[in-house]
């Protein structure tokens, strides 16, 4: 039987064949360790019979020059492993190979899958354990994490791309990442916007360094979003927590546009001035505020929980009661849409996910980080954008979950 493969050419005779057939019967993990040998040293064979007639080329084209014997080293190929490569040496040393350009050790492919593993939560010093086993070649922690390089601007692009589309619906709120300087882990704020489009997708618009208490840090972002194509006259409701001046700012930038408070921020803040004895109770009564079926059965509600509650939970109730009106907004809209308008759990979801990938790395440094973040907010990205927020989740579930690495890598690499 003969195979042509392009510049390899592969011959088994019947007799061979016939052989291998044998060995893999007898011994199918060792006859697999051979097959895997001889075809790495075919395609090694291969290259360095490339590598020498592009030296033979390059030599035609140079005159007082000639060869000066190879050096020998292993390189990682896609799909192959570690192959033997005898890299040709020239006099002079100007010889530069378009095939393994010089000091290359690891094909370019293989380093877009480290950095993947990587910024799925696989530390650079485990990635560096495994690589022998995994990939079939040995990389330095170095390796790995310089293969984010990439990546990140193309990660960076992302996040600061032009704004197309029209959201009605922004969720504003601050969060924290963990970046690791000079040896000392340190809290990282972030301001981040999701919004919600027409189609009703969700969507990360930012998420850019900042204080989360400080208005001027949202200004800026605000007027970002703005140069980026945001068009403000668009934005109908904007859901936030309680920063002082937030609510007046966000009026200010976007004028047709009302504030929501976020019910998750409030009931945290109100419960943690409730008495620990009436937490339950309290609880459960705003959840019936929270959760009513109409913005009048919602009032009503609060009626009830503040007479049950009475003096015992003062602090606690006046806590949701100065917000009232902010936390009914959510009501002005449509019935499928409250869930998603009660509270900033988009935002929530950004830093839960980061932090499911990067708690088994040794430590996340501002390279790494700026990947990791945008690869997350991508990931949920995608699929927030095959999934509205009022459709029903178990018909949606499979083709939200499928591929969901593969596309994320894809939209970043390609």
């Amino acid at each position: 039987m003969e195979k042509d493969m392009g510049i390899i050419k592969v011959e088994i005779s019947i007799a061979e064949a016939a052989k291998a057939i044998e060995e893999f019967r007898m011994n199918r993990l060792r006859a697999l360790e051979n097959f895997s040998t001889e075809i790495k040293e075919a395609v090694s064979d291969a290259f360095n019979r490339l590598l020498q007639t592009e030296m033979t080329l390059f030599l035609g084209s140079r005159e007082n020059n000639k060869r000066n014997g190879y050096r020998e080293r292993e390189y990682g190929l896609k799909g192959v492993g570690a192959i033997q490569i005898r890299y040709p040496l020239d006099r002079k040393n100007d010889f530069e190979s378009s095939i393994i350009p010089r000091g290359e050790v690891v094909d370019p492919r293989l380093k877009q899958d480290l950095a993947v593993l990587h910024l799925a939560g696989i530390s650079t010093r485990v990635l560096s354990m495994i690589s022998r086993r995994i990939l079939g070649v040995e990389v330095s922690a170095g390796t790995v994490s310089s293969s984010l390089d990439l990546i990140s601007e193309k990660a960076g692009l992302w996040l600061e791309r032009p704004l197309t589309k029209k959201y009605w619906a922004l969720f504003v709120d601050g969060t924290n990442f963990s970046v690791v300087r000079r040896g000392t882990t340190e809290r990282e704020p972030s301001l981040v916007v999701v919004g919600l489009s027409d189609d009703n997708r969700r969507s990360i618009l930012a998420i850019e360094p900042g204080y989360k208490e400080n208005v001027d840090c949202w200004r800026a972002t605000f007027d970002s979003l703005i140069k980026r194509g945001l068009d403000p006259l668009s934005v109908r409701i904007g859901v936030m927590d309680g920063l002082p001046g937030l609510e007046n700012l966000f009026l200010q930038t976007f004028p047709k546009s009302v504030t929501a408070r976020c019910w998750k921020h409030a009931l945290g803040n109100a419960l943690a001035k409730s008495p620990a004895r009436l937490e339950v109770s309290f609880k459960a009564l705003a959840h019936k505020v929270m959760y009513a079926t109409s913005e009048d059965n919602a009032r009503v509600a609060f009626k009830t929980l503040k007479e049950i509650m009475g003096t015992d939970a003062e602090r606690a109730v006046m806590c949701l009661e100065k917000d009232l009106d902010s936390l009914l907004v959510h009501y002005r809209f449509d019935k499928s849409l409250w869930r998603s308008l009660r509270t900033t759990n988009g935002v929530e979801r950004i830093h839960k996910e980061f932090k499911r990938r990067t708690k088994i790395m040794e430590g996340v440094g501002e390279k790494t980080l700026k990947c990791v973040v945008a690869f997350t907010a991508l990931r949920l990205e995608l699929g927030w954008q095959r999934m509205p927020v009022n459709a029903k989740h178990s018909s949606h579930l499979a083709e939200v979950k499928s591929n969901e690495i593969e596309s994320t890598v894809n939209a970043l690499l390609h």
